[in-house]
């Protein structure tokens, strides 16, 4: 088969791969990386702690050639990176691997088919492009978000393409143009909300990578914005449906079909929310769960109920986070909260994040309170063995939850 993108593409991946590198390593804000291909890499990363060999690392991982890493020398420019990358994909071009964001467990590697992502892409131009001039990307290339968005739908749309810096900023809004399609993420979207930005006419939005809420939506409309295309997905199922308006069901991406093999609880309107991916060629894929429990109106609507609750083995034993976090936010004084288990150098028990309704330093008192309120409600194996308090809970640059120190 032939590969679905060029070296130009791979290096624009890899100034994202450098963007993201910086801001996981620095808390200053996002500076310019120049975005030049006869740049050194060196010096795109001159001045930062980001060592070029775990750019390497995760570029030639993400098009399945690791041993090319260390063949990419620093001084050498980005776009004889991309080259010797593709140079070697090319050969044999059917998969990228896509590193998930960890939102719910620990970041794992996932391959695409090329095919299908070339497929998803084609029906985001038909879904999401008509009527559009430009397509303007604040999303990371190298997620398959922004890989779908940034990299695939120029392609596949023939639209010209702008990467302003991706961070929202009245130098962001004042790039935008009547007919343009803004691809984001809900905190960037916060972002221009809070600057006050009015958009030009006809401009069009979509969001992905985290739930966006309600309120968001509405103001976004309110600011001008024509349509919010709010997309429905996970990092290992990709987009699985969309919607223009918060209170509408979601729309069934007509790259899956709905799944009826297994039944329905009886009297009840809630499917287990199997799915089949359509193959390019004919036939579908093996069924898949959806991520979340849902209310099927349709064999192509459907409404989002909740999250599926996720189980993790402590010491052998079934465990629910769901349940852990219920009895911790059962607590007066707990705002939010997030449960994971420990990674395997913290340890083998949970681990919980809490948000308190007032600031409280430490949060001695909290703490004691709250180990006590686990003791009484929660198995030995479901209580949290380590706490962490903090204002909010920790989100990554895309606004995903992500795991903590």
């Amino acid at each position: 088969m032939q590969p679905i993108i060029n070296s130009r593409d791979i290096c624009r991946i890899l100034f994202s791969i450098c963007h993201s590198a910086v801001l996981e390593q620095t808390s200053m804000p996002l500076r310019e990386i120049s975005p030049h291909a006869e740049v050194p890499v060196a010096e795109m990363l001159q001045g930062t702690p980001v060592d070029s060999a775990l750019v390497a690392e995760r570029l030639t991982t993400m098009f399945q050639c690791p041993e090319v890493a260390r063949t990419l020398v620093p001084g050498a420019t980005a776009a004889a990176w991309a080259q010797r990358v593709y140079d070697v994909w090319s050969r044999d071009p059917a998969t990228i691997t896509f590193v998930t964001s960890g939102s719910t467990g620990v970041p794992t590697a996932q391959p695409q088919s090329t095919a299908l992502l070339l497929q998803e892409s084609q029906e985001h131009c038909r879904v999401f492009t008509q009527g559009c001039r430009r397509v303007v990307s604040a999303v990371p290339a190298h997620h398959v978000y922004g890989f779908l968005f940034t990299i695939l739908l120029p392609r596949t749309s023939g639209l010209p393409s702008l990467f302003p810096m991706p961070f929202p900023s009245q130098t962001f809004a004042g790039q935008l143009r009547s007919d343009d399609l803004v691809i984001a993420f809900p905190l960037f979207w916060e972002g221009l909300l809070k600057l006050g930005v009015a958009f030009p006419p006809a401009v069009r939005g979509v969001t992905s990578t985290a739930p966006c809420p309600p309120a968001v939506l509405k103001s976004l409309m309110d600011a001008g914005l024509a349509t919010i295309f709010n997309i429905y997905g996970s990092s290992e199922t990709g987009g699985l449906g969309y919607h223009t308006k918060p209170d509408e069901p979601l729309t069934l991406f007509a790259f899956w079909q709905r799944d009826k093999g297994l039944p329905v609880p009886c009297g009840s309107e809630q499917d287990v929310a199997m799915i089949a991916r359509c193959l390019p060629g004919g036939g579908t894929d093996q069924p898949i769960q959806m991520p979340d429990n849902v209310a099927w109106l349709s064999d192509t609507m459907f409404r989002v109920l909740g999250r599926r609750d996720k189980l993790v083995q402590v010491g052998g034993i079934n465990v629910s986070l769901a349940n852990t976090a219920q009895c911790l936010r059962s607590h007066p004084m707990v705002k939010d909260c997030a449960v994971r288990l420990m990674r395997a150098e913290e340890g083998n028990r949970l681990k919980c994040f809490i948000v308190p309704q007032e600031a409280c330093g430490e949060c001695k008192a909290l703490r004691t309170e709250l180990a006590s309120l686990c003791r009484t409600r929660l198995r030995p194996a479901e209580r949290p063995k380590r706490y962490s308090f903090g204002d909010s809970l920790p989100v990554n640059n895309l606004g995903k939850h992500c795991d903590w120190d």
